[in-house]
């Protein structure tokens, strides 16, 4: 009933003019006013699920929708004790890429697995010896400390933008957190059909006004915008694996991917739980 964005008064559905108020009733439905077999609290939109976490706007739509501050319950403290509240959000950034919206989660989640080999500049500022995963009911946490001297920027990635720790957070099933340095980024996973997924990113910055500011946070983008196009040509390399009839299954690498089967775990139960007796 409505696109793009903006402030309405009511939504006026562009097909056959019928119009709800902002709750979601119907006020006016053109012929069907005296139809005695219309019921309008019938035909009124579908309630959604809604709340909030800081800046972000989560739906469900789905019934008895499970509680989201339970979800945030062991990441909200992690979040705080770093000063998320002083940052702005700045920037919007998609990729959209040939594969599965699974195939990209598993790349976030292998516990810096391919860090070393896929991303150099970024593990030149990283220290992969402290990596360490944490795992919740539906949340994964990923953390890594900056190495005690750091490098030089390398191929475009540079300490500042990684600072002493880098977090990265994943919300089961397609939401990602990542904190660092002065900056937070979200990723929404978006599936668009069986092999094509986009990615959304949204980032936040502590310091927003002057050139200084603003040179730092394009080279920061830029460094961000590098690593994500190294991702995207990796997934779209599994995803042609993945179709390949020599293709059989991996395992699971030990003391390195605990999320990933984590995540595993939680979707298989999910697709158990859809499929009739």
């Amino acid at each position: 009933v409505c696109q793009g964005e903006g402030s309405l008064t009511e939504f006026v559905c562009p097909y056959h003019g019928w119009t709800y108020r902002l709750d979601g009733g119907l006020t006016r439905a053109p012929r069907l006013g005296k139809n005695e077999l219309f019921d309008r609290a019938r035909f009124s939109l579908k309630p959604i699920a809604v709340a909030v976490f800081g800046p972000l706007v989560f739906i469900h739509l789905g019934e008895n929708p499970p509680p989201l501050a339970a979800q945030f319950t062991e990441l909200l403290p992690r979040l705080q004790a770093s000063s998320t509240a002083d940052l702005k959000f700045v920037a919007r950034r998609s990729y959209d890429m040939r594969c599965n919206w699974k195939v990209y989660v598993d790349n976030y989640l292998d516990g810096g697995y391919h860090v070393s080999v896929l991303h150099k500049a970024l593990a030149g500022q990283l220290d992969l010896d402290t990596y360490v995963t944490e795992l919740f009911e539906r949340v994964s946490i990923q953390s890594c400390r900056s190495p005690e001297e750091a490098p030089p920027a390398a191929s475009g990635d540079f300490a500042e933008r990684i600072g002493a720790e880098a977090l990265y957070a994943f919300v089961y099933p397609n939401f990602m957190v990542n904190r660092y340095g002065p900056i937070l980024d979200t990723n929404w996973v978006v599936p668009l059909g069986h092999d094509k997924t986009r990615v959304i990113f949204d980032f936040y910055f502590r310091d927003t006004e002057g050139p200084q500011a603003a040179e730092f946070i394009e080279r920061s983008i830029a460094a961000s915008h590098r690593v994500q196009e190294e991702d995207v040509a990796i997934c779209e390399s599994v995803q042609k694996g993945l179709g390949s009839p020599a293709y059989d299954r991996g395992i699971y690498a030990p003391g390195v991917e605990m999320a990933a089967y984590h995540f595993h775990r939680l979707l298989a139960f999910d697709l158990k739980g859809g499929v009739p007796a």
